[in-house]
Formats: C-alpha cells, structure tokens, sequence
C-alpha cells in the first residue's frame, strides 16, 4: 500500500539591513597648481547585516573627478571599497563640489553626500632664458713676425648662460689678420665651447691693428671686440731649417659610465713643440657616441702655440663603446697620431616603489582582540628601489614584524602585515607611512580605519520547533536546523543535547566558534520503533548575550506499516469433477501445521491474505473443491516473509 505524507514547514525570517558609512563627510585639496593634479582616497564600508548595492556615483565642481570605478557595486556586510578623487584645476581661485553616492541603504534614505573644495594656484613662472657669450681675451698681440710668414692665436667662445646661444659671425678687420678655418652661424649649448685660430700674416714690414667682431644673441652683449696688434719685421740671414713637431696632451680618454641619451665630454690639447710651424690637416673619430665638439681644419700652430678639441660621448644605447681619435698632421715626429676612446652607456637609475592599496578598513573589531591586513610594496621601475623606513600612527595599529631598510630588486616584492587590536570602544584612525628613494614619491601614505566594539555575542537559531510529521515505523527523515552568530564578536556553542524517543542529532563536533555572520547547520533525524506520537527538545547551550540556553520543541508520530500478500494461481487444466472453488491454507512455518484462512472456498484462482504481520514468515498452498467439497491434492508450497 503507498502512502502520501506532506511536510508543512514554518518559520521567521528577519528583514533585510543593507547600511552604507562613507569614512569622510568632506575632502579638502588645499593649494594645488593650476593644470595639475592631486588625489584623495574615499573608503565606502558595507556596515549593515547584509550586502548593500552602490548603484551610481557622480561629482560636480570645477576641476573634480572620480578616477576609475565601476558601478553598480555590491559590498557584502564588513566590505569596503576605495575611491580616488582627483582635483585638477584649470584656473586660479577657490572652488567647491560635491560627490553624490547612491545606494539601497536602509539608512540615510539611499543618498550620501561628501563636499568637495580646493584652491586653483597659478604656477610660479619660470626665470627667463639668458642666453651669454664669454671670450678668452679682450685683445692678441702677435709681437714681431717676419714678412710672408705667419703666426697663430686661438680665441675660445664659451656659453656661460642658462639656454643656449647663438654665435651669428665672426669678422676681421686689419692688413694681414685673418681667420683660419670656422664656420658660422654656430650654436652653443651651456658650458659648450668654440676655439678660433686667429691668424696674423705680415706682407710688409712694420706695425699694424686690427679688430675680431664677434656677433651673437647674448643676452651681455650682441658684439664682443678682441683688439689684434702685431709687426712685419723684414727677415734677415739665412732660414733656420724647419722642424714641426705636433704632441697630443693624451693617449687614450676613458668617458666611464655616462646615462643612455646624455652627453660628457673630454679635452685634448695639442701642442706645437718644434722649432716651426706645424699644421694639423685634420681630425677625425670612429666609435657610436664619440664626436668632436666644434674645430675647423687645416689648422697651423706656430711654436709654443696649442689648441684644444673637445671630445664628446653620448650613448645612444646601454653597453660598452670604444672608438678613436685620428689626427693627421705634418709633424716630422709622425704624421699620424691616435688617441683611444672607451666608455659605457648605461640605463637611466628609475626606482620605483608601488603600494598596493591607498587604504585598509578594518571594520568593527572587538575591543582587545585583533585583526591582520596586508599590505604589498613592489619595484616598479628599472632600477632597484630602497624602503628606508615604515612607520605608523593611530591608537591600536601596529605593523607585525618587518626590517628595514630593504632593497628591492625590479619586480620583486614585500608584503607587510598591519594589525588592528583596538584597546577601547570607538573609531579608530591611523596612517602607514612608507619611506623610499622612488622617483614617483618619496613617502607613500595608507590611511588606516577600524572601530573597536565592545564583546556581544550572539546565536540565532533558525526555528524553535520541528515536527517531523507520521514516519513510518523502523524508517527515518532528517530535517536542518541552522545556528548564526549575529553578535559583534565570536559566540561559542558549548554543547547540544537532545530528548524524545526516536529523536538523534547526526554529526557535529562541540564546543564550537561562530564568528560574526557564521553559521552552522545542524542535521536532526527521527527514527520512531513504535506506533504513535512522540515528543522531544533539542537544546543548545553557548555564551551568548541573547540567552545561553536556546531549546526546539520536536514532534512526530509512528505509523505501523500495512502489509499484504498477493496471490494468484492456475486453474487444473482437467478434472474428473468440476471445480466449484479453492481452499487457500497458511503456516508460520514450513512445515506446519496450516490453517485455513478463507471461510468458504474461493471461485477465483487470486487471494490476498491482508491479516500478516510485519517481520513474520509465512508459508501458502492451495487445494480445488468440486461440488460435494471434495478437495484435490494441494498445489506447490510457497513462502513470503513480509518487511
């Protein structure tokens, strides 16, 4: 026989409470300069008993902006989520705005507020550039020189200003003074220099002046004069022989490590040495980087007289470089001298250190108890970083461990933990403060927020009965009941009994901690061994506030089962006298003795025998009856044992 049983089930569910707390009313920016920027963080935290939605978010005033975000957002209960606020100014003068979030927060109607305000600066205007032209003499004297013969002076053009300037001409004035070589306009930067070779050649006897004109965009002067003298002095006796003779002040120059894309450079001095004229034909260099700065040649040295060529390298890429300086000359000493080149081009230095997160809010934490976030620093730049120094501020935080300073290599990492274990009930503020040699900000700043809360624990328990319905005898069902902790701190569950025949609790381990928002299910069975109604309690004993006994009534019947046996057989297929009728007979064992169990013979060839009982054997056969109530010989035994 089937049956049909229908479980009711009740209870109470609590309303939801989705509550939003915004960590600042308002954010002032101060002083910021115009048509740049600066950011402040805005931490959303999730303070209800369940998940809150921010739907939208939007800003209005001048110069403000929300960085990133994404929204609608939920925040499960205790979750935060942090917002930059930029404020880039276009125009000097105060302005104001507002940041307008939206939510279903059951408190404060769904909209927060946070005002906004900051002072646009008009930047500091840099001092102008100033171009300056210096030179190396206010006048030459060339003393006597014999007619048809030539002697050399050179004259040194440097920039001493801030930008670079610009030298437009150089011209000459007077019989027999002329300049060698040079080529103009020519520009140079600061600290660049320029040399001229001023010479003086005499095609008749006696004294002569002349004036050099230099011309340029120097902020002093726009034409610097250099007053040229000298005498043809008619030559007398026989010519002494020549002897040019050239001598390099250096054999090799070593530049070392210069920053890829940036220039040094170096000198080299040429000296004539001989006991006439030298002429230096050219100069030329080979290697990447290396150039010569200025010079122009042919160029004649009388004795005595020098030159200086500056050398310059600037690497275009990171690695070592050599390279060489040729001078070619008609020194008797040697027409051709070299000066090796060699330096490196290296990387330009960029540590850099990234914080992971601009703030940590800790939540409600109980008071003398603790909690642990992390905090990630990371090199970011090309170059290792330093971490100098981590401090903190703000009553209850600390940082756990950690050793510094600590360098770090590009793309490695240190994680900090920073704990939270409040002395005293109420809001918390602090600060991390992390101090490093990084071109994107020497000190980088984690707000830190938490609440100390007083110890409230709590325990719900999801229903205060269970009724388990009709069970049918010797069978079981199983029902739940859940147990959370809706407190502010840990509540523990101590232990579980339960009464009422039939009635178990399945698993389950105590004492038990349930952190706040925890919960845990419970699985309750009834298994009833005998017919009828039964009553029974669940009771839980824990530390909670709210009542440290919390009892659920259980209920439930046992029902006998309903048996039957079935049974059917075949008519004789002949027989002497005709068949009126069938006998059926029963035993509890197989062999015997059988009863009778139909009170007059049966004209079916099916029976259902519904008088048998649960648990028990029963053995069956059947005899034919004619008309006089004769009976057959009986048919094949059969045995059933019923459930």
């Amino acid at each position: 026989m089937a049956c049909f049983l229908v479980l009711a089930i009740s209870g109470c569910g609590s309303g939801v409470n989705g509550n939003l707390s915004v960590s600042t009313p308002s954010l002032s920016f101060g002083n910021v300069t115009v048509n740049s920027a600066t950011t402040q963080v805005l931490i959303l935290t999730s303070t209800g008993t369940s998940p809150v939605t921010v739907t939208a978010a939007s800003v209005t005033g001048a110069g403000f902006s929300i960085l990133g975000g994404s929204f609608p957002l939920m925040l499960n209960p205790a979750q935060t989520v942090t917002l930059q606020i930029q404020f880039q100014p276009t125009s000097a003068g105060a302005a104001a705005g507002q940041l307008t979030i939206n939510t279903n927060s059951t408190d404060g109607g769904g909209t927060a507020v946070v005002a906004l305000s900051g002072m646009g600066m008009a930047a500091t205007s840099a001092p102008p550039a100033a171009p300056q032209l210096a030179v190396s003499t206010s006048n030459l004297s060339f003393g006597n020189v014999a007619v048809n013969s030539s002697m050399t002076q050179p004259v040194t053009l440097t920039s001493t200003g801030t930008s670079a300037v610009t030298v437009n001409s150089a011209s000459i004035t007077g019989a027999g003074f002329s300049i060698v070589g040079g080529s103009f306009p020519v520009t140079l930067n600061p600290t660049q220099s320029v040399t001229l070779q001023v010479q003086f050649l005499p095609s008749s006897g006696g004294a002569a002046g002349g004036q050099l004109t230099i011309s340029s965009n120097s902020a002093i002067s726009g034409a610097i004069i250099v007053a040229l003298s000298g005498m043809g002095a008619a030559a007398t006796g026989s010519a002494p022989p020549t002897d040019p003779q050239l001598t390099v002040s250096a054999s090799n120059l070593s530049f070392g490590s210069v920053t890829v894309s940036t220039s040094t450079t170096q000198s080299v001095t040429l000296a004539s040495t001989g006991t006439s004229p030298v002429t230096v034909n050219s100069a030329s260099i080979t290697g990447a980087g290396f150039s010569i700065v200025g010079g122009s040649f042919p160029l004649t040295l009388n004795p005595t007289q020098t030159v200086t060529l500056q050398v310059q390298f600037q690497p275009a890429s990171a690695g070592a470089v050599a390279g060489q300086l040729a001078i070619s000359s008609n020194s008797v000493s040697g027409g051709a001298i070299a000066v090796a080149l060699t330096g490196t081009g290296v990387t330009v230095a960029d540590p850099q250190l990234t914080v992971s997160i601009a703030g940590l809010s800790f939540g409600n934490v109980t008071v003398n108890s603790s909690m642990m976030q992390s905090v990630t620093l990371k090199s970011t730049g090309t170059s290792p970083v330093t971490v100098n120094s981590v401090s903190i501020g703000g009553a209850g935080f600390t940082i756990l461990a950690g050793s510094f300073p600590v360098a770090l290599n590009p793309g490695q990492s240190v994680t900090l933990q920073v704990q939270f274990l409040p002395a005293s009930a109420g809001a918390a503020a602090g600060q991390l403060t992390i101090n490093s040699n990084s071109t994107s900000g020497n000190a980088a700043i984690v707000t830190l927020n938490g609440t100390g809360v007083t110890a409230n624990p709590q325990l719900t328990v999801s229903v205060a009965s269970l009724e388990f319905g009709s069970v049918t005898l010797n069978t079981s069902t199983t029902q739940s009941v859940t147990l959370t902790s809706t407190g502010t701190s840990a509540v523990t569950v101590n232990s579980l009994s339960i009464s009422g025949g039939g009635f178990s609790i399945l698993g389950g381990s105590f004492p038990l901690t349930l952190n706040p928002n925890q919960t845990a299910t419970l699985q309750i069975q009834f298994l009833p061994t005998s017919a009828g109604a039964v009553a029974g309690q669940l009771t839980i004993n824990s530390n909670s506030v709210g009542g440290s006994v919390a009892t659920v009534a259980l209920s439930g019947t046992g029902a006998a089962s309903a048996h039957s046996v079935d049974l059917s057989w075949d008519a004789p297929s002949s027989s002497p006298d005709p068949v009126v009728g069938y006998n059926i007979y029963r035993s509890t064992s197989s062999s015997g003795p059988f009863q009778l169990i139909n009170s007059s013979p049966d004209a079916q060839t099916t029976y259902v025998d519904s008088t048998v009982i649960s648990g028990s054997t029963y053995s069956y056969y059947v005899e034919s009856v004619d008309a006089s109530g004769v009976e057959s010989t009986q048919s094949n035994e059969i045995s059933v044992k019923i459930p």
